[in-house]
C-alpha cells in the first residue's frame, strides 16, 4: 500500500463524535524510553525499551484510531467479533500488516471471576517464561486483587471495554527489531467476553449472569518506520481530541 492510499483512507475513516466520549480525563502520560505500560482506551500496551519515546506515541495513536473507528462503525452491533475486524481493518488500512488472528472459546461460570485463570496461560504462549518473567503488564494481571480499582487507568479501560453484549480488550507489547532501521511490531492478545448478564469488572469477568462465553485471539502486526513516521502527524491530528479521555499511565506501585 502507497502512503498516499494510507493517508486517504486516514481522512476517510469515520470516529465517533468528540461528545460521546466524554468522561473520565487525565493528563496524558509523557512518553520516556525506558520500560513503560499504558492503558490505550481498552487496551494495555507495553513498550519495551528498545522502541523510542517518540515512536511510542506515534503507535499508541495508531492504536487509538483503531479502536475509536471500530466503535464508531460498531456501535449499534451486539457482535463483538466485528469489532475487532473493524480494528484490524483501521491498521490496515494504514500501512500496518497484519498476520491473522486465531479465536478460541471458552465458558467462564460466575465463579470463575480471575482473569489471571484464563488470560495467563495465552500470554505465556505467546511471550515465553522470559517474556512472562520480565512484562509489566503480566505483573499487572498478577497483582489485580492488591490494585486499587479506582485508579484512573483502571477506571478508563473499563469504560472504554464495554459492548453492548458484554466487554472486549487487549493486551499488547509494543518492540522494535534489529537491525539497521527495524520494523516495529505489536505482538497483540485480544479478548472478548460474550455475557448473558452484564459485565460490571471486565478485568474480574464478574458478570451479573450466571454464565459468559470467553474468545482469546493472538495476532502480530508490524509497520516500517518510514511508514510510520509518513503517516504520524495525520494520525495525531485525528486523534489528538480524544487522549485526554482515552490514554493513562499505568502505575504498579
Amino acid at each position: 500500500m502507497s502512503t498516499a492510499n494510507a493517508m486517504h483512507y486516514l481522512q476517510a475513516v469515520e470516529l465517533p463524535v468528540l461528545g460521546s466520549m466524554e468522561g473520565l480525563e487525565a493528563a496524558v502520560p509523557q512518553f520516556t524510553d525506558q520500560q513503560a505500560a499504558i492503558a490505550i482506551g481498552s487496551q494495555l500496551a507495553e513498550f519495551s525499551e528498545r522502541v523510542p519515546a517518540a515512536e511510542r506515541a506515534a503507535v499508541a495513536d495508531c492504536l487509538l484510531l483503531a479502536q475509536l473507528a471500530a466503535n464508531k462503525a460498531t456501535e449499534q452491533s451486539p457482535d463483538l467479533m466485528a469489532w475487532y475486524r473493524k480494528y484490524v481493518e483501521v491498521l490496515q488500512g494504514i500501512g500496518w500488516t497484519v498476520q491473522g488472528m486465531n479465536l478460541e472459546e471458552q465458558q467462564v461460570g460466575a465463579s470463575e471471576a480471575n482473569v489471571h485463570d484464563t488470560i495467563v496461560p495465552v500470554l505465556t504462549a505467546m511471550l515465553g517464561p522470559a517474556g512472562m518473567a520480565t512484562s509489566m503488564v503480566v505483573k499487572v494481571l498478577e497483582g489485580l486483587k492488591e490494585t486499587d480499582r479506582s485508579a484512573p487507568w483502571i477506571t478508563l479501560f473499563s469504560r472504554a471495554s464495554q459492548h453492548a453484549s458484554g466487554a472486549k480488550f487487549q493486551l499488547g507489547f509494543v518492540d522494535a527489531g534489529s537491525g539497521d532501521a527495524p520494523d516495529l511490531g505489536v505482538r497483540l492478545v485480544a479478548a472478548a467476553v460474550d455475557a448473558k448478564g452484564t459485565v460490571t469488572q471486565v478485568l474480574f469477568f464478574k458478570c451479573t449472569g450466571q454464565q459468559a462465553h470467553l474468545k482469546t485471539g493472538q495476532t502480530q502486526l508490524s509497520i516500517v518506520r518510514t511508514r510510520l513516521d509518513a503517516i504520524k502527524s495525520a494520525v495525531a491530528d485525528r486523534v489528538n481530541p480524544f487522549l485526554a479521555s482515552n490514554i493513562a499511565k499505568i502505575e504498579l506501585g
